[in-house]
């Protein structure tokens, strides 16, 4: 679903203009900067056309997603940022952290942001090539006239499930788009006519920063905390205890998904985030406790750590910018690292095969 080959049909009747500052970004590329700053992407657009008072460029990346960017042609400001998967690889991240093209659901996102937050009336549902769109918008705070918007898609093969009630609409709707843009813009392009989940407020993204919730996104309480607080690696932990708390509290099963070396790696049974981070499996080892072994020869550091999507680069600026870098080695201190992942298990290698994985982990030595 691309929403610039809509831009291009009314764009001659809108002329906002921009609010505040804003620290928001897709690709680097932020609101009310020159439309010249787009050569920072280090390649030529795609498409680029001139309308109305409008500039409009479009680029597609190597791995198929697209950004497009509409600037005012009198003063060069960007007003308008989209963002959209190309449909290759799902689970691939998008600028906004914790939130994937084609993996996180529209479920996900109420869960995360705390409300359906508002719809442009003439966004609710639309039909796309691919099947059905709906629009889940949200003021964001502290950026004056600044709205970022989902765009979650309904495959065609699951249309009549979820209008028979078989499946729910959130449970099958994924995040396709996100765009990023001034109000003023958006009011003139969908319409003025909005309708507000009564819960909804103001999310927050400081430069990359996740959202409403605290960084860590705590959905099965005071286990998830435990994890979190261990992975911070501020501190001393005892892997069976924060594993122990994971499964009292419903977060992670009690059998592996895997046990490499001794070490058990365990499914989240509910969504675990870390500071932008989505977990794939948990796991951790201790030379002593019943849920650990030692496998031939093996004597695997103290840790507790979490595999997520992404390649060692990714991952560690994703830590960076929400304030969690990655620490050198000190000998007799807890240190947190980045490193390259895969599955054996059959099960977990084929749901993520073809996927950039890493995990993060909080050693003690």
């Amino acid at each position: 679903m691309r929403l610039v080959g809509q831009s291009l049909l009314v764009c001659l009747a809108l002329c906002g203009s921009v609010g505040g500052a804003v620290a928001q970004s897709m690709s680097g590329i932020r609101l009310k900067e020159d439309l010249s700053k787009t050569s920072t992407l280090g390649m030529k657009p795609s498409a680029s056309q001139e309308m109305g008072p409008f500039s409009m460029r479009k680029w597609v990346f190597q791995d198929g997603n697209e950004l497009a960017v509409t600037a005012r042609r009198s003063d060069g400001r960007i007003v308008y940022l989209e963002s959209s998967w190309g449909g290759r690889v799902a689970g691939s991240p998008t600028d906004y952290p914790g939130v994937n093209f084609g993996e996180t659901t529209l479920a996900d996102l109420r869960a995360r942001l705390g409300s359906n937050g508002f719809t442009y009336v003439s966004r609710t549902m639309f039909e796309i090539p691919d099947g059905i769109g709906t629009a889940n918008s949200y003021e964001v705070a502290s950026s004056s006239g600044a709205v970022v918007t989902f765009i979650s898609v309904v495959k065609k093969g699951d249309i009549d499930a979820v209008r028979t009630g078989k499946r729910k609409l959130g449970e099958v709707a994924k995040v396709d788009s996100i765009v990023l843009a001034d109000a003023s813009y958006l009011d003139g392009l969908w319409g003025k006519e909005r309708r507000a989940d009564p819960n909804a407020m103001p999310v927050r993204w400081n430069d990359g920063a996740a959202a409403t919730a605290p960084a860590a996104v705590t959905t099965a309480g005071d286990g998830v905390v435990g994890l979190v607080r261990a992975l911070e690696c501020n501190g001393g932990f005892k892997p069976e205890v924060v594993l122990g708390a994971l499964q009292k509290a419903g977060a992670i099963g009690t059998k592996p998904a895997q046990n490499g070396d001794g070490i058990p790696s365990f499914v989240p049974r509910t969504r675990i985030e870390f500071h932008g981070l989505t977990a794939t499996t948990v796991e951790g080892w201790n030379h002593q406790g019943r849920m650990f072994s030692r496998g031939p020869g093996t004597a695997p550091p103290i840790h507790v750590g979490i595999t997520v999507l992404g390649d060692e680069k990714e991952v560690t600026e994703t830590l960076r910018r929400n304030g969690v870098p990655v620490s050198p080695y000190v000998e007799g201190k807890p240190f947190l690292y980045v490193t390259g992942a895969d599955y054996f298990d059959p099960t977990l290698s084929a749901k993520y095969r073809g996927r950039k994985l890493s995990s993060v982990i909080c050693s003690i030595h």
